[in-house]
């Protein structure tokens, strides 16, 4: 069985790889687990001065793995206690479990070492949010960025709204999750929301000679650079996540929701009726 996430650590830079590359990395369950254990140990380890974040093949990430949306992570005790009980079906359970799910994003945005997100083909939905996550982003032209979640009806996840109106600011910050249109690199390199465009076939050489500009820099400087940019959102953030996850629940409750999804498993288009 393929590991969900490939890690390689190479004197101080750890690059962490999606590695689901037959749906475009979506993201599973099991993968968004794993990075996140993967993540909390890069925070704490001391041989690791920079994180860089990918995916394998010719895609960052295409959002959630919808075909495996509500399933749970088998290796979690909890899921395996309650398994097949209501309680775990329900409002609160799994608004619980999606605000879990954002410690993806909080430890890429707030652990005190740099995160790269290296961005080929799609990085849409969770993928976005991921990717804006980062401290710097590097993209190929092939690069395209989407919130996608008003095209499943739902409102977002992962402190996608949080990280991206910090990047691009309110205005264009709404437009992007609000329509979902796709945003090719160089638009991308316009508005902020990448720091900058590589050749495909240079991609990976560019981004690994900025984090080890990176990775060669004072560790506790860059920390504490970081916390002050991090305490200078002066937002709640642990507030935010709750408010988040409870508005993507009842967005799933909606029947524009579910109509989206089976649209999407159908590969047609959407019929909303705002309800």
């Amino acid at each position: 069985m393929k590991s969900p996430i490939l890690s390689s650590l190479d004197e101080g830079i750890l690059t962490l790889q999606l590695n689901n590359p037959e749906v475009r990395n979506a993201l599973s369950q099991p993968m968004g687990v794993q990075l996140q254990r993967e993540l909390r140990d890069a925070a704490n380890d001391p041989g690791v001065r920079v994180v860089v974040l990918t995916g394998v093949g010719e895609a960052f990430c295409a959002g959630a793995d919808v075909s495996k949306l509500g399933v749970l992570d088998p290796d979690d005790k909890v899921s395996a206690k309650w398994a097949g009980h209501p309680i775990m079906s329900g409002i609160e359970q799994r608004s619980l479990r999606i605000k879990g799910n954002g410690e993806v994003a909080t430890l890429l945005h707030t652990m005190g070492k740099p995160t790269i997100a290296m961005v080929r083909g799609p990085a849409a939905g969770a993928g976005l949010s991921m990717a804006v996550a980062c401290d710097f982003r590097f993209a190929s032209p092939t690069a395209t960025f989407t919130s996608a979640f008003s095209r499943i009806g739902a409102s977002g996840d992962l402190g996608c709204a949080y990280y991206l109106q910090q990047l691009v600011g309110p205005t264009k910050a709404r437009e992007i999750l609000m329509l979902s249109d796709k945003i090719d690199a160089d638009e991308a390199l316009r508005i902020g929301l990448v720091s900058k465009v590589i050749a495909d076939d240079e991609l990976e050489t560019g981004t690994m000679a900025f984090a080890r500009r990176l990775a060669d820099g004072p560790p506790i400087a860059l920390r504490y650079i970081k916390a002050n940019l991090v305490a200078a959102e002066d937002f709640n953030m642990d507030a935010y996540l709750d408010q988040e996850a409870r508005n993507i629940m009842r967005c799933f409750q909606t029947e524009d929701s579910k109509e989206a999804i089976q649209a999407f498993k159908e590969r047609r288009a959407p019929v909303f009726k705002g309800i």
